[in-house]
């Protein structure tokens, strides 16, 4: 098996495929974007959150499904997930991919965050926004769950169930696709993302299962995932860390410790980047701070406390410190 050459296929480039299906044309989906499909295609590309946000805005419009995202969900397979697909294809049982999936998270792009837990017998998913989506996370929602089921199904060749889903937003006028697709109780305008998974499944053993290919897929993933530490730089990883975790703003030191180096390394580190710790910080809540305001229906209270203040004044201060303006001059009902 020539695993270097199992590729992950990136998100917006399975969202083209999909479309193209649909008789969508790629600039139909990337207009506004600044993209073209070249660019798409490349290992290196990386899209920005308003890249996202126009790309998914414009296949609802395009497709005129509100609920879009269990369609799309779907369709994902296992091959779209390079090696690591593999891996989990050649793993024992449900338990041991999840195992892996955990692991070797950093291989899968999201445009939510899954934390999984299994808490008093229950294994149960809360699903965060990496960056603020306004009115389209129920799309990042609904492909996620969407794409576990079929991915989860396709391992086993067997049914996935939920038995419970806690959701933030409203819901549909048209509910046929959640009831049809999820098929379990659903409750809208929740606290928080939160999927309920069956434990049980958890025990079922995986059709294609084996030992051997499991663990050399495993030492590709392995390899990947060094690819990746080494090619990114510091600050990279900084960012990539705060973004994956709102609401947490570590301390320098505690910040080393998450990344398995001393301090004083990761201060030097950073100084041969031209940058500091605080200034790392200070531009990734800028960032999340103007896109809350633009993206978000959030006060300048909430979005503050998600940024680490403890009062609304220091978040003004530290705002109007950041980018010369008022919370004012980027949302008119301030």
């Amino acid at each position: 098996m020539a695993t270097s050459k199992l590729k992950t296929t990136n998100k917006i480039s399975f969202y083209l495929n999909c479309m193209a299906r649909r008789g969508i044309a790629s600039e139909q989906v990337l207009e506004g974007t600044g993209l073209e499909q070249e660019q798409v295609c490349s290992d290196q590309f990386r899209p920005n959150a308003n890249q996202y946000r126009i790309i998914i805005q414009n296949i609802i419009a395009l497709t005129g499904n509100p609920c879009i995202g269990i369609a799309l969900g779907a369709e994902f397979k296992i091959s779209n997930l390079g090696v690591l697909g593999y891996a989990a294809l050649s793993s024992s049982s449900l338990a041991q991919s999840r195992e892996l999936f955990s692991k070797y998270d950093a291989l899968v792009e999201h445009i939510v965050t899954p934390n999984s837990e299994i808490i008093d017998g229950r294994w149960h998913t809360e699903l965060k926004e990496i960056f603020p989506l306004g009115g389209l996370e129920s799309f990042a929602v609904e492909e996620f769950v969407s794409r576990t089921i079929e991915l989860a199904s396709s391992l086993t060749n067997k049914p996935f169930p939920i038995l419970e889903m806690r959701l933030s937003y409203a819901p549909p006028e048209n509910m046929e696709a959640y009831k049809k697709r999820f098929n379990c109780p659903i409750y809208f305008k929740q606290s928080r993302n939160l999927i309920v998974w069956d434990i049980s499944s958890l025990d079922q053993s995986i059709s294609l299962a084996n030992e051997e290919v499991f663990k050399l897929c495993e030492q590709q993933c392995q390899l990947l995932i060094d690819q990746l530490a080494d090619a990114d730089l510091l600050s990279s990883k900084i960012r990539n860390a705060l973004v994956k975790n709102p609401g947490e703003f570590p301390t320098l030191e505690e910040m080393s410790k998450r990344l398995k180096m001393g301090s004083r390394t990761l201060r030097r580190r950073l100084v041969k980047e031209n940058l500091t710790y605080q200034q790392i910080l200070d531009q990734t809540r800028k960032d999340l701070a103007i896109q809350y305001l633009e993206y978000t229906s959030l006060t300048p209270k909430e979005i503050g406390f998600l940024l680490g203040y403890n009062s609304v004044s220091n978040f003004r201060r530290a705002f109007k410190g950041w980018t010369g303006n008022k919370l004012t001059d980027y949302r008119n009902n301030d």
